[in-house]
């Protein structure tokens, strides 16, 4: 039989045709796999709104949403691994939760020394009607206090200035920083695909190097309804006038030792208002003699002792000193004035004034001075 090249030649190029859309169809086939496998629908848990450090996650704080599998970045936890957990830092709204994020307990981040010449105490950049983030560790500022002049309150006077205050840092949630204004990468969902977003986070508080008499005339003047201005400036030499002064001679036989500063300290205690005790006067006039009348006073008190001691809803103070109103507004008058670490029972939030606590007096306080607790958190603090 004689061999025939050209069929030979054709069973060979069929043959590597066949071949190709075998390989075309199965590499079809597990792309169409990995399509479907990437369209798959995953159940993910994120933060419901923006959830603050520390804070103790329950179901209020997150919520499912679902998500194509190919759009998650990283491992969804689980609804069990989520609650119960103590956020290690912000959770921003939408994020999704992420183990790096959570921890079992608060952690306790030992606090770094700042050197200081008067005393280092941290003021709320809200207290300040132009907080500058641009500051800078070392840098020097004047506060100047300014109030309305008259009824006129488009034109304002100058009340108080206080100079050459030492910027010795920030303070980011708790947290130090060297900076008033960072950048934070953070992982939240937009248009139900997992996206990682660089946020600004502006620092809460600016710590100051500042003298224990300037520091409480810039908060009386702050608590009388004043405004505080920050401005940055150079450091200026003292009146001449000071200078020149001469030194007073101590004699030997009378030293005077030297009053040695201690940093206050604040513990844990719980706040008990005293009752509140009023007296009541009522006339009595007698149906068959109208010019009789007889005046009785009855002693009327009111406790707090059973409001105060409940454990549903706590605060703990965060300012070194706090002011207690009548009102929820800086110019209501202060019932009583409290201290950091103070434990307070409150009732619920105002509804005229949503920055206010309604305490179980019955008195105000501002949101900024205090954090949210449970029970549970407050029997930690008091070990």
């Amino acid at each position: 039989m004689k061999f025939d090249k050209q069929l030979a030649v054709i069973l060979v190029l069929v043959s590597l045709l066949l071949s190709a859309i075998a390989i075309s169809f199965y590499f079809y086939k597990e792309k169409e796999k990995v399509a479907k496998d990437n369209n798959r629908l995953v159940n993910v848990f994120v933060a419901k709104d923006t959830i603050n450090k520390d804070t103790l996650i329950g179901e209020n704080h997150i919520k499912q949403t679902v998500i194509a599998r190919q759009f998650v970045l990283t491992k969804p936890l689980l609804k069990q691994e989520i609650l119960g957990k103590y956020a290690k830092e912000t959770i921003y709204k939408n994020e999704a939760f992420l183990k790096e994020k959570l921890s079992n307990k608060i952690e306790i981040i030992k606090e770094k020394s700042l050197d200081f010449k008067y005393n280092s105490y941290n003021m709320s950049m809200t207290l300040f009607e132009n907080p500058n983030f641009s500051l800078e560790p070392n840098d020097i500022i004047k506060i100047i206090s300014v109030y309305p002049k008259g009824q006129d309150t488009n034109k304002y006077a100058v009340q108080y200035i206080a100079k050459n205050i030492k910027v010795l840092g920030f303070l980011s949630e708790g947290l130090e920083s060297e900076k008033a204004i960072f950048k934070k990468k953070i992982k939240k969902l937009v248009k139900k695909q997992q996206v990682e977003e660089i946020v600004n986070v502006k620092a809460n508080e600016i710590v100051l190097d500042i003298k224990e008499k300037v520091l409480l005339k810039l908060i009386d003047d702050y608590n009388k309804g004043k405004q505080l201005w920050m401005v940055k400036s150079k450091l200026e030499e003292e009146n001449e006038k000071e200078k020149e002064k001469p030194k007073k001679v101590v004699k030997k036989k009378k030293l005077v030792k030297p009053v040695v500063y201690r940093k206050p300290t604040y513990p844990i205690k719980w706040y008990s208002p005293k009752d509140k005790i009023s007296t009541k006067t009522a006339t009595i006039s007698y149906a068959d003699n109208k010019d009789k009348k007889t005046v009785k006073e009855a002693t009327i008190t009111e406790g707090y002792k059973n409001e105060c001691s409940k454990t549903d809803n706590l605060l703990i103070g965060l300012s070194n000193n706090i002011y207690l109103r009548n009102k929820p507004s800086y110019r209501a008058k202060i019932n009583s004035k409290i201290h950091k670490n103070y434990i307070m029972s409150y009732v619920s939030r105002s509804k005229i004034q949503p920055n206010w606590y309604i305490l179980c007096d019955g008195s105000y306080v501002n949101k900024k001075d205090v954090k949210e607790i449970s029970f549970s958190e407050y029997k930690e603090l008091k070990k």
